[in-house]
């Protein structure tokens, strides 16, 4: 019963998120719910604690769908071109458009979000790795390849202009992958 109401909960918290950013407010997220907000507070302490599980499934979620593409059928070079392909959508949900506010107000979010999109690389990166080894790939330099993916994360959550100037983190992330497409897989 418990895990439902969480779920309830941190769906709720989302769907506001999406709509007003971090200014939805606790009771805000109780009152569709018809549950109290100190009920909620049982479940989370703090907003910090809600946005925390919020980011947390969130790329659970992103991960699940990876690991479901690379259980899936098909070659090594299909599997990895639709989990690269895949990737925008999925980083599209978390709304990385906040990150200012987050660094400002809830710095250990922010923190979380950083380290889950480094970490969020690892199993494309592991795929990407299994295609060099099996010749599937044009050879790369991986580690040259992750520092590249991990200054262009954390140089668009530090560039506060680039978000100012209606430059999104998708669209950042698209042109990478484009790149990526283009550069590294053979046609």
């Amino acid at each position: 019963m418990q895990e439902k109401l969480d779920a309830l909960v941190r769906t709720q918290a989302m769907q506001l998120f999406r709509q007003q950013g971090l200014r939805f407010t606790m009771q805000q997220v109780a009152e569709p719910l018809h549950i109290s907000k100190k009920t909620i507070y049982t479940v989370y302490p703090s907003k910090e604690a809600l946005l925390l599980d919020m980011v947390d499934h969130a790329f659970a979620d992103i991960h699940r769908c990876k690991q479901e593409i690379l259980a899936g059928s098909g070659t090594l070079q299909e599997k990895l071109r639709a989990v690269i392909i895949a990737m925008p959508t999925e980083y599209a949900a978390l709304d990385l458009r906040q990150m200012k506010e987050l660094d400002e107000k809830y710095p250990v979010v922010a923190a979380r979000v950083r380290s889950q999109l480094e970490n969020g690389w690892e199993p494309t990166m592991a795929l990407l790795e299994q295609a060099v080894a099996e010749g599937v790939m044009r050879p790369v330099s991986l580690p040259v390849l992750r520092q590249i993916i991990t200054a262009s994360i954390e140089s668009f959550l530090a560039d506060r202009s680039l978000a100012e100037s209606g430059v999104h983190y998708v669209a950042v992330l698209e042109e990478m992958i484009s790149i990526l497409l283009e550069g590294v897989l053979p046609r």
